[in-house]
C-alpha cells in the first residue's frame, strides 16, 4: 500500500524526458540507470526474471537504497510516473555482467567503466540526488535520504539467486554464441571453397571449444565418431550449398561416415577433420574455379562474411572496384541469381539459424540482419521457408520438457 502510494505521488514525466535524463546520468557519472514499467516483464536490458525480481523489491522512499550480492554491492531504485504507468529508475553501477543487450549509451563505451565502485554508497547517492533533480526539480538533503535510509534493504537470498542464476544463464549464452558464431566461420568456407581459410578457422574453433565442441560427456570412442560425424553433416551441407552436386556430396559423406565407423581407435579428430572437411572443400573450389569468375567469388564471401552490415550495391562494387552496373550483370549471368535475391536469401539462412540456435527475440533478429521493417522480414522470410518467423520457431526450437 505504502509502494502504490508512493508512486501515485510521484509527479509525471514525458518518456522523452525520462530517456534524456537516463542517457545524460549515464554519460557524466557512468552509472548505468535504466526504467522499469510495473506490469511489463520485457526490458531490452534485463531478462524477464531480473526485471520482475526487482520490480518485486519495496519502493517506500523517494531514493530507496538496496544492498544485495551478500551486501557487498549497493543498488538505488527511485519510483517514476510516466504517462504511460508507474515504474522504478534503477541505478545500479554492477550491472554490467546481469545486461543482455547494452543500452543506448554504451555503444560508445563497451566496458561500461564507471566513475565509482559498487559499494561507495557516498557518490552513489551523489548521483541518485541529481537524478532526483532532474526527475522532479527538488532538492533533497544528503543527511536526511540517509536517515530515511537507515533501516537499508537487503535482497533476500531467493532474489539473489535469482541474479545468480540470471548472471550464469548469461555466460552460458555467450559462450554458446562465440561458440556458434566460430562454427559458422569454418562452414562458411567450405561453402566458398577457401581451404586456407577453413583450417585457420577449424582450429580456432577447436582452440575455442577444447576439441569440437560436445556431444557426450564421456570422453569415449562413440562420443569422438559422433563428433567427427557431425562435422561430416554439416560439412556435406555446406558444400552442397557452395555448389557440389548433392550426389557427389553425399557420396562422399557415406563414405566418410562408414569409414569413421570402422576405426576400433581414434587417438585425435584433429587430422580426421582437417582431411575430411579439406576435401569437400577443395572439391567446393574446384566447382567455383569451372563456374565463377574471381570477381563472383569475391563478392560472395564478402557477402557471407558481412550479413549483419549494409550490403548494397554501392558498397560491394566499391569493395571489389568495379562498376555497380557490371557487378549487377555479372552476377546474374553466373549465378543466376539477381545480387538482391542472393543477399536475401543469405540474410534468411542466417536468420533461420538465429531463430533455432540463438535466444535472440524476432524484433532483434531481423534488426541485426538489416531488414528495417517488420512486416518486410515476415514477407521474405515466408517467401524462402513457406513459415512465419514465429511458425518456424514453433515447429524446429525444440523445448525442454
Amino acid at each position: 500500500m505504502i509502494l502504490r502510494e508512493m508512486e501515485r505521488s510521484v509527479p509525471t514525466i514525458s518518456e522523452t524526458k525520462l530517456q534524456w535524463i537516463l542517457q545524460t546520468l549515464y554519460e557524466t557519472t557512468r552509472v548505468p540507470a535504466f526504467y522499469l514499467m510495473r506490469g511489463f516483464d520485457r526490458h531490452p536490458s534485463f531478462s524477464p526474471e531480473i526485471v520482475n525480481h526487482l520490480l518485486s523489491i519495496p519502493i517506500h522512499l523517494k531514493i530507496q537504497i538496496i544492498n544485495y550480492n551478500k551486501q557487498m554491492d549497493t543498488m538505488i531504485l527511485m519510483p517514476v510516473s510516466t504517462p504511460e504507468g508507474q515504474g522504478v529508475l534503477v541505478l545500479w553501477p554492477s550491472a554490467q555482467p546481469y545486461v543482455e543487450h547494452v543500452p543506448f549509451a554504451w555503444d560508445q563505451q563497451r566496458d561500461t567503466t564507471t566513475f565509482i565502485e559498487p559499494n561507495d554508497l557516498h557518490q552513489l547517492l551523489s548521483v541518485a540526488i541529481m537524478a532526483h533533480y532532474l526527475l522532479h526539480h527538488e532538492v533533497l538533503d544528503r543527511n536526511q535520504v540517509l536517515e530515511d535510509n537507515k533501516h537499508v534493504i537487503h535482497i533476500n537470498n531467493h532474489t539473489e539467486g535469482v541474479l545468480e542464476l540470471s548472471l550464469l544463464e548469461q555466460r552460458e549464452r555467450r559462450l554458446f554464441h562465440k561458440s556458434y558464431l566460430s562454427e559458422k566461420k569454418v562452414f562458411d568456407q567450405v561453402r566458398l571453397g577457401n581451404k586456407h581459410k577453413m583450417l585457420l578457422y577449424l582450429k580456432q574453433h577447436m582452440d575455442l571449444n577444447g576439441v569440437y565442441g560436445t556431444l557426450s560427456k564421456q570422453d569415449s570412442l562413440r562420443s569422438k565418431k559422433n563428433l567427427i560425424i557431425a562435422a561430416i553433416t554439416l560439412g556435406t551441407r555446406a558444400a552442397i550449398d557452395g555448389g557440389l552436386y548433392s550426389e557427389s556430396a553425399l557420396t562422399l559423406s557415406d563414405t566418410y561416415i562408414q569409414h569413421i565407423e570402422k576405426l576400433s581407435r581414434i587417438d585425435s579428430i584433429h587430422p580426421i577433420l582437417h582431411k575430411i572437411l579439406g576435401d569437400f572443400t577443395e572439391r567446393v573450389e574446384k566447382v567455383h574455379r569451372a563456374h565463377f569468375s574471381k570477381d563472383i567469388l569475391l563478392c560472395q564471401e564478402y557477402i557471407f562474411n558481412h550479413l549483419y552490415d549494409d550490403l548494397s550495391l554501392s558498397i560491394l562494387s566499391t569493395h571489389l572496384q568495379i562498376s555497380p552496373s557490371y557487378l549487377s550483370r555479372k552476377f546474374k549471368e553466373e549465378t543466376g541469381e539477381a545480387l538482391r535475391i542472393f543477399i536475401q536469401r543469405q540474410r534468411i539462412e542466417e536468420a533461420k539459424n538465429l531463430i533455432v540456435f540463438s535466444d535472440y527475440r524476432l524484433s532483434e533478429i531481423y534488426t541485426l540482419l538489416n531488414f528495417h521493417d517488420q512486416s518486410y522480414f515476415i514477407k521474405v522470410f515466408r517467401k524462402h521457408t513457406g513459415f512465419t518467423p514465429k511458425d518456424y520457431r514453433n515447429r524446429f526450437v525444440v523445448k525442454p520438457s
